[in-house]
């Protein structure tokens, strides 16, 4: 008889260990994945705004352009002087080869024949500083406008047409994208159990009626409040976004974190 219930009491020690681990669901906060503040790297006056704050952008769409026209003679100022610069340089190539035909039947001395040389080593130079020069009015140009890094969605737009920018004193944002298809839903876990979860562990989140898979992105370091049970740390869990899906920061939402153990 106490054979039996050994027997009994061993079998359902092996079942409660190989049972699957009770769901861990948390509350959690819908929060922006990835954020960018965007701000125009060149002088000028705002010609172009062509977004409005909360709407959904693909990558590479134009948000904001300065007035063109001081770039666009400032590179064809540069591509004159670039042409000016080829000339020379084919004025003295013709010279250096000529003074070379010269200095070989011995009809110019050796120093006249160095001096060719350096002209033309020095009408190089000034072909390579003029290229330097329209490749930095032309990256100008582009800095003037800001275009989307990815696709998102304008949570800030702060500027207007007309609008005077000094770079060295333009210290807020004139516009601020977040990332369209990813989000992070964030719990608040005590102390105690933080350790408990690692980055990349995979998840269950559910928002209103929708489930779908996600993998813990971040583990804060700083605490973020009190619980009941201890200082909490936020558990970050980033999940993707479905097209045409619309998500704002703030909505409620759960986690499971048995999902992937």
């Amino acid at each position: 008889m106490n054979k039996n219930r050994l027997i009994s009491v061993s079998t359902l020690l092996l079942f409660l260990i190989s049972s699957p681990v009770t769901a861990e669901v948390f509350k959690a906060r819908l929060e922006w994945a990835h954020t960018v503040d965007l701000r125009v790297l060149e002088s000028g006056v705002v010609d172009k705004v062509a977004v409005l704050e909360g709407q959904r952008v693909n990558s590479d769409a134009l948000l904001l352009e300065l007035d063109q026209r001081d770039f666009d003679l400032a590179i064809s100022s540069a591509r004159a002087a670039l042409t000016k610069a080829e000339v020379e340089l084919d004025h003295a190539q013709r010279k250096f080869d000529w003074n070379s035909e010269l200095y070989d039947q011995g009809l110019i001395s050796e120093n006249e024949q160095h001096e060719g040389e350096i002209a033309r080593l020095a009408a190089e130079a000034s072909v390579a500083a003029a290229k330097s020069t329209l490749d930095q009015k032309k990256i100008a140009k582009e800095r003037s406008k800001l275009t989307a890094p990815f696709d998102g969605i304008l949570i800030l737009v702060d500027s207007w047409k007309g609008q005077v920018i000094l770079p060295n004193l333009q210290k807020d944002p004139l516009i601020r994208l977040a990332s369209a298809n990813e989000m992070v839903a964030r719990a608040r876990v005590s102390a105690d159990r933080v350790g408990d979860f690692e980055p990349g562990q995979e998840t269950m989140i559910s928002v209103g009626n929708q489930t779908r898979p996600g993998k813990i992105y971040r583990i804060g370091a700083v605490s973020e409040g009190i619980l009941e049970r201890g200082v909490a740390y936020a558990v970050d869990v980033i999940f993707s976004v479905a097209d045409g899906e619309r998500l704002r920061p703030g909505q409620f939402s759960k986690i499971d974190f048995s999902a992937g153990q």
